[in-house]
């Protein structure tokens, strides 16, 4: 925890100094410590400012708030369905959100993007529901079945964005592969008390996915109810999932390679999982958004471009992993 803990607070300060305008560390710590209120470092250029605190310091804010709370819920999807290929956007949620926020998108898209999401995570608990009644519960044929949904889903959201005003309504491409470009201390705002309040929600639950993961049949035998924590589990991880749809788009692979990694570091019990996945996928998005802005600049890449680039070799070798395929 002390190591991720150093990578995201590196990966924030390269962030907050390196960009199409190189700002000196030296001034970046006179910005955020005037902004305190403090003064130890003298009174930074009015560039500085603008550059820093303007732009760069609520895309970092939101790309940690992005980061954390996807990674979070792939812990949650994976823990609920016993399955590492358990993603929200491969389970279709992601896409579903999107549809909502493109929609609303006049409105303000992050509110509509949460409708959305929760509405797809009750459609998800819908599939398991009858996979359940079946007495024969394959994760991962339900992993496919989300994969199917997903696609038909972003397959809706281009004949919507196709539909709409373009000066109202986000590219296709930002629905695709998300973007921080345009984060502002509003939807960073509105994006942290989501995303606060879903991880909450989420640590609350830890000891019912420990039991979970255990099997639906002896879940049962100790006293939970499956099919109603399933079910406020989805809808909780579709609320946070919207919010971060919302503000940045679709940023996939996020939710499906950090719990992946971080168990093998923390191990199988939800609480350390949770909190290591939420350092973990905030440095992570941190970093791709670093490789997003720097790699080709001045011509900035979307993030989700990066995780994709990432997540999907990651993914195709874990469906390879699998026997049940």
């Amino acid at each position: 925890m002390p190591l991720l803990g150093v990578v995201v607070l590196s990966a924030a300060i390269a962030s907050l100094s390196l960009g199409a305008v190189d700002v000196p560390l030296r001034e970046v710590g006179a910005v955020v410590t005037g902004r305190l209120g403090l003064s130890w470092l003298g009174e930074p250029a009015d560039q500085a400012v603008a550059v820093v605190w303007n732009i760069r310091m609520p895309r970092l804010l939101l790309g940690v708030t992005v980061g954390a709370g996807l990674a979070a819920c792939g812990v949650a999807l994976q823990g609920l369905l016993r399955n590492d290929l358990a993603d929200p956007h491969l389970l279709g949620i992601g896409p579903g959100a999107a549809i909502g926020a493109a929609i609303g998108a006049g409105a303000g898209g992050i509110p509509g993007a949460i409708a959305g999401g929760v509405a797809a995570g009750v459609l998800t608990s819908f599939i398991l529901r009858r996979f359940r009644r079946r007495l024969s519960i394959d994760p991962t044929r339900i992993i496919l079945s989300g994969v199917a949904l997903g696609a038909a889903l972003s397959a809706w959201v281009g004949f919507i964005v196709t539909a709409s005003d373009r000066s109202v309504v986000p590219p296709m491409e930002f629905w695709l592969l998300g973007s921080l470009s345009g984060a502002t201390w509003r939807a960073f705002g509105t994006t942290a008390v989501m995303v606060g309040a879903g991880l909450l929600a989420l640590l609350m639950m830890r000891r019912l996915l420990d039991l979970l993961v255990t099997g639906d049949q002896q879940a049962r035998h100790l006293g939970v109810d499956v099919e109603l924590v399933s079910t406020v589990l989805l809808i909780v991880v579709g609320a946070v999932v919207g919010a971060t749809v919302g503000a940045v788009g679709v940023v996939a692979f996020v939710g499906l390679l950090v719990p992946f990694l971080i168990r093998r570091l923390v191990g199988p019990r939800h609480g350390h999982l949770l909190a290591g996945a939420a350092l973990a996928g905030a440095g992570l998005v941190l970093v791709s958004d670093l490789v997003a802005r720097l790699s080709l600049e001045p011509v900035e890449i979307p993030v989700g471009l990066v995780t994709s680039a990432v997540g999907g070799p990651v993914f195709l070798w874990l469906l390879a992993r699998r026997r049940d395929v």
